[in-house]
């Protein structure tokens, strides 16, 4: 083997010793039962993933269409209609989705400055086949139309925070547009 070569693999050798050495956390770990020392990556408030849709809610939809358009993603909401907003948060150690016991908020902020405490819970509700976060908003029957821009913001408990935010294209940004639902009149 050439002295050129030894010289590369001895470089290498001692770059991964100390690379060892530099991650290892400098020999303060306390030793197990064992006798041998117990290494482990610390574990400090991470950036929560959030993953997020919209759906619309149940408000002014006819009976006799609510299979077809509650809960079926959309991004075009028409005025006097409900916004389901739904997403889940998940733990950047573990990888787990976070539930209400491990989060102290989940919030949907509007462009307007409008907020809505999302809450956690089982989905549909008379007969569960999922658990996220949800929230809603009836949109007002003179409200403004166009991009109606949001963002949500996961806490945990923690600490640690995320951001959802929709991608930044037109055709699928969430938008209020120029129809109007009427009123479904409550039966009494």
């Amino acid at each position: 083997m050439s002295s050129r070569r030894l010289w590369v693999l001895a470089a290498a050798a001692l770059a991964v010793a100390l690379l060892g050495t530099a991650c290892s956390g400098g020999g303060d770990d306390e030793a197990t039962e064992g006798g041998q020392e117990e290494t482990q990556a610390p574990v400090s408030a991470g950036v929560l993933a959030l993953s997020a849709d919209t759906v619309f809610g149940p408000a002014n939809i006819p009976e006799d269409q609510a299979a077809s358009q509650v809960c079926v993603l959309a991004s075009r909401f028409p005025r006097n209609s409900e916004i389901v907003w739904r997403a889940r948060v998940i733990d950047p150690v573990s990888g787990e989705e976070m539930d209400d016991s491990m989060l102290d908020s989940v919030v949907v902020t509007l462009a307007d400055g409008q907020e809505f405490e999302m809450r956690y819970g089982p989905h549909p509700a008379d007969n569960a086949t999922d658990f996220f976060w949800t929230t809603s908003f009836d949109v007002p029957k003179d409200y403004p139309t166009g991009t109606l821009s949001y963002e949500i913001v996961a806490t945990g408990a923690d600490d640690s925070t995320g951001t959802f935010k929709p991608f930044d294209v037109a055709p699928s940004l969430l938008t209020i547009t120029d129809d109007v639902l009427k009123t479904i009149e409550e039966e009494g």
